[in-house]
């Protein structure tokens, strides 16, 4: 009996040491740290943020002939919310454009189209929503074998 009292004796023993070489292990960084004001003072210089009027607008122009692809002068763009994107069709074009987006929700829920216009052929959408599509633009409104992909996404 005297020697099962001597073991749990020297188990707890070895037990406290452990524990306590490991707390002490683990206590090696004692580096002061200089604490941090969460509220700054108005003197502390702050990074203004751009308002969404300064957002500049983003333009495409796109061009087609009679039996060749669009052609885009842009494409995977990057839009912020707040900004513009225009699809314009270069000088001299005076066939109809159809655009087309990609899902149900794209034109809508992240782009929302402004009106161009009807004799500008220009079409504007405003990014109004995070996220990311194409729009299609075919050429003489249904020839979609010579359609060319935008696209698009807003941060």
């Amino acid at each position: 009996m005297k020697s099962m009292q001597d073991r749990k004796w020297m188990n707890l023993t070895i037990g406290l040491f452990l524990s306590a070489a490991l707390f002490l292990g683990g206590c090696t960084n004692l580096n002061p740290v200089t604490p941090v004001d969460p509220n700054p003072s108005p003197t502390t210089p702050s990074v203004p943020t751009k308002p969404v009027d300064d957002l500049k607008d983003v333009k495409v122009v796109y061009n087609y002939s009679d039996n060749e692809k669009v052609q885009l002068s842009a494409n995977n763009l990057m839009l912020k919310v707040g900004q513009k994107l225009i699809l314009e069709p270069t000088p001299g074009l005076t066939q109809n454009t159809r655009f087309t987006s990609s899902g149900e929700y794209f034109v809508g829920d992240i782009l929302k189209q402004e009106t161009g216009g009807p004799d500008t052929g220009k079409a504007i959408f405003t990014a109004i929503a995070p996220g990311k599509g194409k729009l299609t633009v075919i050429p003489n409104t249904s020839e979609t074998a010579r359609a060319s992909e935008l696209w698009v996404t807003v941060q």
